[in-house]
């Protein structure tokens, strides 16, 4: 009996300390999980296609298409037609929240969630030029000010001195 215990243990500690179930049976066993990454399903020409029709659009064409990209929750074709460098801030803003809750990640297998990965730093590239034109245009206006502040001040040294030298 003290042999059989220590072929046993013996047997235990060779195979990693790995312990089977003696009940299971192979048809009972659930299958292993696939290792393939999900991915953010789209068709990448699907979406070129309708944001050429977007920049090609006017208007009331702009809002439907927008409109309709809401009503199918089609987040990622929202994002996409929002991150447009010609749209105003907020929808710029808006288009980075939907990009980020899509979740995007940088699996080099997923080719539309790589595509949505550059659009998304696309449009926040966008937006910090965007902000820098508005931070150099207000930089620029409160230069224009200052500008013509002192050339009313020279204007009026000038009168004062020519008042003083007759």
């Amino acid at each position: 009996m003290s042999k059989a215990l220590l072929i046993i243990l013996t047997l235990f500690m060779v195979s990693g300390c790995q312990t089977t179930n003696p009940f299971s049976l192979p048809f009972l066993v659930s299958p292993e999980k696939s290792t393939k990454p999900l991915c953010v399903s789209g068709d990448i020409s699907t979406w070129v296609e309708q944001e050429q029709r977007y920049q090609q659009a006017q208007g009331s064409a702009k809002t439907l298409m927008l409109k309709q990209a809401i009503e199918n929750e089609q987040k990622a074709t929202l994002a996409i037609l929002l991150s447009q460098p010609s749209n105003t801030t907020a929808q710029l803003k808006k288009s980075i929240r939907l990009f980020e809750q899509l979740e995007l990640n940088q699996n080099p297998e997923c080719e539309a969630e790589q595509y949505l990965l550059v659009r998304y730093q696309y449009t926040q590239a966008v937006m910090t030029l965007q902000h820098a034109l508005n931070n150099a245009d207000l930089e620029r206006k409160a230069l224009s000010a200052e500008r013509d502040k002192l050339k009313q001040q020279i204007e009026a040294l000038t009168r004062i001195e020519n008042e003083l030298s007759r």
